[in-house]
This record gives structure tokens, C-alpha cells and sequence, in this order.
């Protein structure tokens, strides 16, 4: 959950900059909104690429951390590692639209960003279905993993 959360934070840093810039008084709301523009227009995708590239990095150390360290350890446990992995980037999607595309849109409102008021009504049910996916992952991972315990316990 922290993992994803993390995902989501970083990959929305290019809209919560402005939204700071303006709380802190380093910034017009004019120049925030041509700071925003920038962010979100041309390096939206590197703020997501260094928001993948942290989640893989989290990945590695969480299964390190939980004895998963070389390659044959990690075919014994595919299907738990391939589960978490899907269930922590689904949560991560859904975190991300919802903190990016709904809290940091209306506060960018809030504060006096001339963002449009009805431009992102589709990442409620986007954000919806990915926490609703996610679900399901956990109740596959949940399912698996008692069924493995079942054979082997």
C-alpha cells in the first residue's frame, strides 16, 4: 500500500508543484499555471517514468527483504511475486488518477488555478475500476496463496 502510494506521489509531483508554489508565496497563480503547463505538458512522462523506475526499485528491495534473492528463489515463488507485483502497480493506477487527476485537480481549483472544473469527471470511474481490479488481484492472491498452504501444510 505505502509502495503504491509512493507510485502515485511521485508521478504527480508535475501538478502538486504548482499547487506548492502558490500555498508558500513563491508564485503567482499566473506563473504557477505556466509552471504547471510545462510539468504536466512536456515532462509529465519523466515525472511517471522516475515514478516506475522507484516502484521497480521498491519491488526489488521488498522481495530482497523477503528472501527472494536469486533467480531460482524467484521461479519457486512466480505466482506470489508476479500477484504483489500487479496488485502494487494496479493500487499504484489508482492512486496515481485519483491523486493526480482528483485531489490535485480541485485543489489546483481551490487555490486559483484556471483549470477547467468538468476536464477530468472520467478519472473517478478510472480510478474506481483499478481500485476494484485491485481487489480482485488481492482475492486471486489471497486464493492461490491459501491453497498452496493447503498442499503443503
Amino acid at each position: 500500500m505505502g509502495l503504491s502510494s509512493l507510485f502515485a506521489l511521485i508521478g504527480g509531483l508535475c501538478c502538486l508543484t504548482p499547487i506548492v508554489m502558490i500555498l508558500l508565496g513563491l508564485a503567482t497563480i499566473s506563473a504557477a499555471n505556466t509552471w504547471g503547463n510545462i510539468l504536466y505538458g512536456e515532462y509529465r512522462w519523466h515525472f511517471r517514468v522516475a515514478a516506475i523506475a522507484c516502484f521497480v526499485a521498491a519491488l526489488v528491495i521488498y522481495f530482497r527483504k523477503q528472501g527472494v534473492c536469486t533467480l531460482d528463489q524467484a521461479r519457486r515463488q512466480r505466482n506470489r511475486i508476479v500477484n504483489l507485483s500487479l496488485l502494487a502497480l494496479t493500487l499504484g493506477v489508482g492512486f496515481y488518477i485519483f491523486w493526480t487527476y482528483i485531489v490535485l485537480h480541485y485543489w489546483g481549483i481551490a487555490v486559483g488555478l484556471p483549470w477547467a472544473v468538468y476536464n477530468e469527471l472520467w478519472a473517478v470511474p478510472a480510478a474506481l475500476a483499478a481500485f476494484g481490479a485491485a481487489a480482485v488481484i488481492f482475492w486471486i492472491q489471497r486464493k492461490t496463496a491459501s491453497q498452496t498452504t493447503d498442499e503443503h501444510g
